[in-house]
């Protein structure tokens, strides 16, 4: 069959978006377009609900991946027999890509004098690696080159990144050993010698994922990578290297997380700016970006650790469509300690079966021609490149940072979004929303290792990017019951039914979610509009705190003398929902109403006050 002048729409009248618009503004009844049907990123980028070729930007399209990504996968234990093991068998199951921290300053790793035993059944003319040397760098470099030396690679059979990072350790660990000029110019020196020696080897790893673990917005993230960056540029060409060869010294890596509309359009738009950079200073050889993306530390939760594997999928997902050239997937169970084999090997099968099963690296740049996706990218291009500029004006990364512009604005950037987490407006799923109080933990998970003993002297010392994850101020609530089970007395609160099931199963299901989610056990009751049979059931319990579920008629009608019933029987009192009569029943006594877009924390610290108070 021809399929020439097929036009699927043919037999369809156009629809314009204003004549979309009014339909759908008809089913809002009133409520206002741009607040219902668009959203707003912590940019402030506006997403809408539908992009058409009419309401869409078009602009520049980067230069993307070609082929499958690499599959890496990270390490990090002392132990050098077990860190071999784990490597052989992440390589033998897919992985072609090694990620190594070495143990440097407050951060436990292998050691320097191990590199050689850990790499010695490793062919690194088939494998990538990454090293993560943090202060070490100049010895971790030394080593990793010597090994290379001596086995005799040719210049371009090694592919890899010597991680060499003084920018992103002062802003993580705030401390350098000696001043940022002197670790640059140690840098330099590396660079010039691998760009001699090894064509696809890096030596100076530009990481955004500091900045997202400290609350940085996608823009953010982005400009703080490209101030990076040129500081490296700057140096290298201070030194006599040309700009073509020392941005082909420079490795990126982003954080991929579970929103997956806005980590694509970032991974896309880091190539975009990337390459303007390189225009701004006069490059005229294309230079293709080297991107890692490592799905973000931030999401991962120690709760319920099994939702880490869907967090894990979806920011695997984005970054595969958005042109990540390498891509590490944390194990589900990362904040637990060294993770498992079984964990190692999720993170490893959720690469392959996008790649191999579900063909996902078979196109390139999927997003393409996408009016949402080359809209987003577009947008947080330009707001990237006002936040570099504005880095800048400062004097530059390392000059910003000194001064602490980048550390308050991390401050302000996760401000915003913890108010979002604590109203549970961004809901945290298995921590925040869906709870299980009695949880099992998972097992055969390896130790945490110690960080090195000696902490050397530092030269030169700021103010750390604090480390943030979504989940923690709710982890920590729920890490208190858990202590306080241990001695028997796990924090319950009593849920006060009120009427039939269908009265008061919506509300007693928000509270228990609720409660749950800060460590707080809910234990049910039948209901009823006997409140004495209420009240008795809630004495039987042993619970200290009540919460009144119901609909707000019967608050009309039973409110006042239940509250005043378990007031009487030795409970604290809270009731859901927003009942006409609350300012009532707060002069009665009541502690307080728990709602949608109520603070949860808040609500948690003085319900626990209030247990500590009746111990």
């Amino acid at each position: 069959m021809s399929r020439e002048g097929l036009t699927l729409a043919a037999d369809f009248d156009e629809i314009s978006d204003d004549t979309w618009r009014s339909l759908v503004e008809q089913s809002l009844r009133g409520k206002p377009f741009e607040q219902v049907m668009e959203s707003k990123t912590y940019d402030g980028l506006s997403l809408k609900a539908l992009y058409t070729q009419h309401n869409s930007v078009a602009g520049p399209r980067p230069l993307v991946r070609e082929g499958p990504w690499h599959i890496a996968v990270p390490h990090w234990n002392p132990d050098v027999d077990a860190t071999r093991k784990a490597i052989l068998e992440d390589l033998e199951r897919g992985a072609d890509f090694i990620a190594l921290r070495i143990a440097a300053g407050a951060f436990p790793g292998v050691k320097l004098d191990d590199i050689p035993t850990i790499f010695e059944d490793i062919y690194l003319n088939m494998v990538g690696f990454t090293l993560i040397p943090g202060e070490e760098f100049v010895a971790s470099s030394e080593a990793m080159l010597a090994l290379l030396q001596a086995r005799g690679y040719k210049k371009d059979e090694v592919q890899g990144c010597l991680g060499v990072e003084p920018i992103s350790t002062l802003a993580q660990t705030g401390r350098l050993l000696t001043t940022v000029e002197d670790t640059l110019v140690a840098g330099v020196k590396i660079a010039q010698k691998v760009s001699r020696d090894y064509k696809n080897v890096a030596t100076f790893m530009v990481d955004g994922g500091l900045y997202h673990i400290g609350g940085a917005t996608e823009a953010q993230e982005l400009g703080l990578m490209l101030a990076t960056s040129v500081q490296y540029l700057r140096a290298m060409e201070a030194a006599g290297m040309s700009l073509e060869l020392a941005a082909k010294q420079i490795h990126f890596s982003l954080v991929a997380d579970a929103d997956i509309y806005l980590t694509i359009a970032k991974f896309r738009a880091a190539r975009l700016l990337w390459q303007q950079v390189l225009e701004s200073c006069g490059v005229s050889e294309t230079i293709q970006m080297n991107l890692s993306g490592v799905s973000s530390l931030r999401m991962v939760s120690a709760r319920d650790p099994w939702v880490n594997i869907l967090r894990g999928t979806s920011a695997c997902f984005a970054a595969g469509v958005g042109g990540a050239d390498t891509i590490c997937v944390l194990p589900h169970d990362t904040m637990l300690g060294m993770s498992s084999s079984f964990a190692r090997r999720i993170a490893r099968n959720i690469q392959i079966v996008l790649q191999e099963e579900s063909g996902l690296s078979g196109v390139m740049d999927p997003a393409a021609g996408a009016y949402s996706f080359e809209s987003i990218t577009l947008d947080l291009s330009n707001k990237a490149w006002k936040y570099f500029q504005k880095i800048e004006n400062k004097g530059g990364i390392v000059s910003a940072l000194r001064h602490g512009v980048v550390q308050q604005d991390m401050i302000e950037a996760w401000s915003g979004r913890h108010k979002n987490i604590a109203t549970r407006k961004d809901a945290i799923t298995g921590v925040s929303e869906f709870p299980n109080i009695h949880e099992k933990p998972i097992e055969n998970i390896g130790s945490m290792p110690e960080a090195p003993a000696e902490i050397k002297p530092a030269e030169e010392e700021i103010q750390p990017v604090m480390f943030h994850r979504l989940a923690e101020s709710f982890e920590a609530f729920r890490a208190v019951s858990d202590s306080m089970a241990e001695d028997g007395s796990r924090p319950s609160i009593f849920l006060a039914a009120l009427g039939t099931a269908a009265e008061y199963t919506a509300r007693a299901t928000f509270s228990k979610n609720l409660f749950e989610a800060g460590g707080i056990e809910a234990l049910p009751s039948e209901g009823g509009e006997d409140i004495d049979t209420v009240i008795n059931a809630f004495t039987a319990s042993g619970a200290k705190l009540a919460v009144i579920c119901g609909t707000d008629d019967l608050y009309k009608k039973y409110g006042i003398s239940l509250t005043e019933g378990l007031l009487h029987a030795g409970a604290k009192v809270f009731i859901a929902g927003k009942p006409a009569n609350m300012q009532e029943l707060e002069g009665k006594g009541l502690e307080g109403a728990i709602f949608m877009g109520v603070n949860a924390l808040a609500v948690y610290e003085h319900a626990y006050g209030l247990i500590g108070e009746m111990s």
